[in-house]
């Protein structure tokens, strides 16, 4: 199960340079999470899975505001050049566990339940990962970055 949780995190990792407007969160991401499991469930070769699922979030999720939160107060501290290296770092470091994750996979499935506004700018889309045995709920949290919305933090 923790192979899917990180496939979650990686899966809302993964979303960062392609624009989503809040009315779309919900349709986008369903159909994400759905190419995704299909990825998993393909003949793939396990080695080649994580680009083919890197590839359809990275352009959602904002690696440079989840290594700030990571960091809260401290990230201030950090000259330009260590903010840099820490990103780089950070976001390798999400990849590099996902990675991991991914041989644990067994055929589970995930499916999105609907999206949250617990204020004007944030958004909450609840997902759910089936299990043999028990289900895990997994959110992926949104804030407005100018016109679109991006990944800023996924709970599991």
């Amino acid at each position: 199960m923790k192979i899917l949780k990180t496939l979650a995190l990686c899966g809302a990792l993964l979303i960062s340079a392609h624009a989503i407007s809040d009315a779309d969160i919900e349709s986008v991401m369903s159909q994400k999470v759905a190419e995704a499991v299909s990825v998993m469930r393909s003949s793939t070769p396990k080695d080649a899975k994580p680009a083919k699922i890197f590839a359809l979030f990275d352009g959602y999720f904002d690696y440079k505001m989840m290594a700030k939160l990571s960091l809260a107060k401290h990230y201030a501290n950090l000259s330009p050049a260590q903010i840099a290296e820490f990103n780089k770092a950070f976001e390798a470091h999400l990849k590099r566990s996902f990675i991991e994750k991914l041989s644990l996979y067994t055929d589970q499935d995930m499916k999105v339940l609907g999206k949250q506004s617990p204020s004007d700018k944030r958004r909450v889309l609840k997902t759910q990962i089936i299990g043999e045995q028990k289900n895990y709920a997994i959110d992926f949290k949104f804030y407005p970055n100018g016109e679109d919305w991006r990944i800023y933090d996924v709970d599991i």
